[in-house]
């Protein structure tokens, strides 16, 4: 079996979105969990030990923020996108400005997903 390109966790509470993104990172070669919640996210990321974190601007129970401060502080070379369905630009450049290595917007452009994921894991650690 080949190696993965890198470890990618998906924090995503819609299903179909989840779903979706997993099999089109697992095409591109990527090792991929999925979860729909922040705890469990924040659960899966010491066995996984993500290159990027690519996670929902908004969840249930945990917020954007509150999984930022632990991954921050927990895996602190650990690349995170954003993603929204939110298309205002302040809402984007206060991601960026909080950290995230960067901003995706819903629906996503496969493309432009496969490039901002494979920059990030290309970054060195």
């Amino acid at each position: 079996m080949p190696s993965s390109l890198g470890r990618v966790l998906v924090v995503e509470d819609e299903p179909e979105v989840g779903a979706m993104l997993l099999e089109v990172l697992v095409q591109l070669g990527y090792t991929v969990e999925l979860a729909d919640r922040g705890a469990e996210a924040l659960r899966l990321v010491p066995a996984l030990e993500p290159d990027v974190v690519l996670l929902d601007l908004t969840l249930p129970e945990m917020s954007r923020i509150e999984i930022f401060d632990h991954l921050r502080r927990d895996r602190p070379t650990v690349r995170v996108v954003i993603m929204s369905g939110n298309q205002d630009a302040e809402v984007a450049r206060a991601t960026l400005t909080s950290g995230a290595f960067d901003y995706l917007g819903k629906p996503f452009n496969i493309d432009v997903l496969a490039r901002v994921v494979a920059a990030a894991v290309a970054l060195p650690t």
